[in-house]
């Protein structure tokens, strides 16, 4: 078993490593069940709901680069405590928030913590387990972690939600990072400050510049661009540049960043869409439907045990490409509407999604020196979140567009209920009550077909990217051969 530089045993401290970031990854999406609850009580605008969710990624995508290479400047052990402790003082600020403008403060400083902690902890992990073999293991356990976290968002959300309430979704946080801070203090050895100067211009200019693309509107993603331009031309410009752009150059890492952002934006977008699917149109309560997700959750910590043994074997780029694969042919049963193999095909999303992910972030991790590792783990947790923001956006607006298109009102309804059933499915529901019968069976029964026509066609559109990710993968990999 490796030791750290203070003789302490390394494989314990993933427990301290794995707490923080399992957080940080349930609290991008655990809201997504909450809140209904949550809007009952504060009552947010239609906007408002919309930021409360989004604020989270926004915040935190934006901070990743700079804060990780922050890390590789001043200690990483240091910025990681302060991201826990950041964290924490945050999830209470959020749980007791009284009001809509103090919850959005709140969640955005617990998206500054978390943007401290991911880069800090896979970062770590490159200095903890300088070893191959070691750390692809540390890196499979943590990147199913993270890749899983956010599916168990929901699941933990509806069960917080049913016994007490949407504030119980943060109430859980504080205790765990407490713990995580005592023993990061006690057992993880302190990272010696790095010898290269840390620029806080090129920081700004990543944050904005990723910050404008995150946000997505036009004029704000072309802003986003210019910045990320002119962040490219200063790191070249200079002798001590904040993130090394050699690494993209380096064999595998634009594949790797390329399945990062696909694996999240899939897993994201698609769970909201499978959540919504096995409620409403399976008619689950939300703690039965988080249960059948908890298939996913199981397949990739399967997928996380065995990745290291193929990494070993096989290569990063065959074993990314067969997680491509598999997932490409999962993907075909919700693409289908096969519902008798739907368990079948939501493990063969957490089989497959866990081995690209762990094959993406170790050719990340591996292409840098140790003493740079906080960039390469910032630009990995980067692929995270846009890929998540960008999941949430492009599946959501997608299944949002079949569902109008597929929604078939009943002749004679209400303008006021045929304005509120074509929001959505769950909207339609609200619409039916009160509306005679057979009327609002009619209606239920359009908005459930609709739903289930976006969830179709948003698999579709995910299953022909994932084939074309293990296609072009093989070819390049041909190609090099």
């Amino acid at each position: 078993m490796p030791l750290t530089r203070d003789g302490v045993r390394a494989w314990p401290l993933l427990a301290v490593l794995g707490a923080g970031l399992f957080l940080v990854a349930v609290d991008a999406t655990v809201l997504h069940v909450a809140l209904p609850d949550l809007v009952r009580q504060l009552r947010p605008s239609a906007s408002a709901q919309v930021w409360i969710v989004a604020i989270y990624p926004l915040t935190a995508a934006p901070l990743l680069l700079p804060f990780g290479t922050l890390g590789d400047r001043y200690g990483r052990r240091r910025v990681l405590v302060t991201g826990y402790a950041v964290f924490g003082v945050a999830s209470l600020a959020c749980a007791f928030a009284p009001n809509v403008p103090a919850l959005l403060a709140a969640r955005a400083v617990l998206g500054c913590g978390g943007a401290m902690i991911m880069p800090a902890t896979m970062s770590l992990l490159r200095e903890l387990f300088p070893e191959q073999r070691d750390r692809r293991r540390a890196i499979a356990v943590c990147s199913g972690i993270a890749g899983t976290g956010s599916v168990f968002g929901p699941i933990l959300g509806a069960v917080l939600v049913e016994a007490w309430g949407w504030r119980a979704t943060f109430l859980v946080n504080p205790p765990v990072i407490l713990a995580a801070v005592v023993l990061a203090l006690r057992w993880l050895p302190r990272t010696p400050p790095g010898q290269r100067p840390w620029d806080g211009v090129s920081a700004l200019l990543a944050a904005g510049g990723v910050f404008g693309i995150a946000f997505g509107r036009v004029p704000a993603v072309l802003a986003g661009c210019v910045l990320i331009g002119l962040f490219v031309w200063r790191q070249r410009r200079s002798d001590a540049p904040l993130l090394d752009l050699a690494l993209f150059r380096r064999p595998g890492v634009p594949g790797a960043v390329g399945g990062v952002l696909l694996v999240m934006s899939t897993l994201v977008g698609l769970g909201l869409l499978f959540a919504q699917y096995l409620q409403l149109v399976l008619g689950l309560s939300p703690t039965a439907a988080a249960m059948r997700l908890l298939l996913v959750l199981g397949a990739s910590a399967a997928g996380s045990v065995v990745a290291p043994a193929l990494l070993e074997r096989f290569g990063n780029t065959r074993v990314r490409t067969a997680g491509f694969a598999v997932t490409a042919v999962s993907l075909l049963v919700p693409a289908l509407d096969a519902v008798g193999l739907l368990g079948f095909a939501l493990a063969g999303l957490g089989f497959g999604m866990a081995l690209a992910l762990t094959s993406s972030t170790d050719t990340l991790l591996s292409a840098t020196p140790a003493a740079q590792a906080g960039g390469a783990a910032a630009v990995e947790k980067t692929g995270y979140e846009l890929g998540a923001g960008i999941g949430t956006t492009l599946f959501g607006s997608l299944a949002a567009v079949v569902y109008a298109a597929h929604l078939s009102v009943p002749p004679g309804l209400p303008p006021a209920a045929r304005q509120l059933a074509s929001a959505g499915p769950a909207q339609a529901e609200v619409a039916a009550t009160g509306l005679p019968e057979p009327m609002a069976s009619a209606l239920l029964a359009s908005a459930r077909e609709a739903c289930t026509a976006g969830l179709q066609v948003s698999a579709g559109v995910a299953c022909g990217a994932f084939a074309l990710a293990a296609i072009a993968a093989t070819f390049r990999r041909g190609n090099r051969s």
